[in-house]
């Protein structure tokens, strides 16, 4: 009777771990899926108001340490020779995706990742689209989006977006730490209404969510911009050998890094 019971007992604890395994199981292939659908649907977007032209690169200068105007060059800079690259992209019709929705800002991609998507912006409500997608619905993916106390022309443009576990969002940001991967994804094109811009990455680093580096919006000062871009220079990961000069816009792209949910990677880039 005793063993009777014992084998009971035992079935009543199988049983129980089995239910919540499977609901793991479950829970785990539902959340699976519903990114996948969630980034399918960015994918389709972009089908949407990807332009249907040859005109797909920007033409960029960079002169190391700083980047620079050639009207901006000194003496000092005229005897070396300036390097000329092109960035390639698919350029993407920011005029339909605001007829779709006003709140959109523009475009943010970087070729040779998984980071293509819409960007959002509105004052009024900050963390609107981290639990929405492009149409305002909701989603578990979000959609990235420009910090609500940034406008066009901020010093400094700060952009959020998520990382998910399957790699979409701003997931790839992580891959940064590896200098490697910084040589091989060295720009970010972003655009907006005004225009298709690069900004070539200048500092990688790993902060805090309350960093100081998120107070940084906007100067007209050469020396406050000169503080900020020492702070991150000195942060940075490793040396990109770029530093930024006065009057030059920054991008910030900002994720979560690692588990603890304070941690963030920063991504910097400086508009060429």
């Amino acid at each position: 009777m005793k063993k009777h019971k014992e084998k009971i007992e035992i079935g009543i604890v199988i049983g129980i771990f089995s239910v919540i395994i499977i609901a793991c199981l479950v829970s785990i292939f539902s959340q699976v899926y519903t990114e996948y659908k969630e980034n399918e649907s960015f994918e389709k977007l972009a089908e949407i108001v990807t332009e249907d032209t040859t005109d797909t690169t920007i033409e960029e200068i960079l002169r190391k340490p700083n980047l620079l105007n050639v009207s901006d060059s000194d003496d000092e800079f005229q005897t070396e020779q300036p390097v000329y690259y092109t960035t390639y992209y698919e350029p993407h019709s920011i005029s339909e995706l605001i007829s779709m929705n006003s709140e959109c800002f523009g475009w943010i991609s970087i070729a040779g990742t998984n980071i293509n998507y819409p960007v959002m912006h509105i004052s009024s409500n900050p963390q609107k689209y981290l639990n929405k997608n492009f149409y305002g619905e909701y989603s578990y993916s979000g959609t990235p989006f420009l910090d609500s106390r940034c406008s066009a022309d901020s010093t400094n443009l700060i952009i959020y977006g998520h990382h998910m576990n399957n790699g979409t969002m701003f997931a790839d940001l992580c891959n940064y730490t590896d200098y490697s991967y910084f040589t091989e994804h060295p720009t970010v094109v972003l655009e907006t209404k005004d225009g298709a811009f690069s900004y070539s990455v200048f500092s990688v680093m790993r902060v805090k969510f309350y960093d100081d580096w998120y107070k940084f919006l906007t100067t007209d000062l050469d020396k406050t911009y000169e503080k900020w871009v020492s702070y991150a220079k000195t942060k940075s990961l490793y040396n990109t050998e770029i530093t930024p000069a006065y009057g030059h816009q920054i991008l910030t792209l900002s994720t979560c890094y690692g588990y603890n949910q304070d941690d963030r990677i920063l991504v910097l880039a400086v508009r060429n």
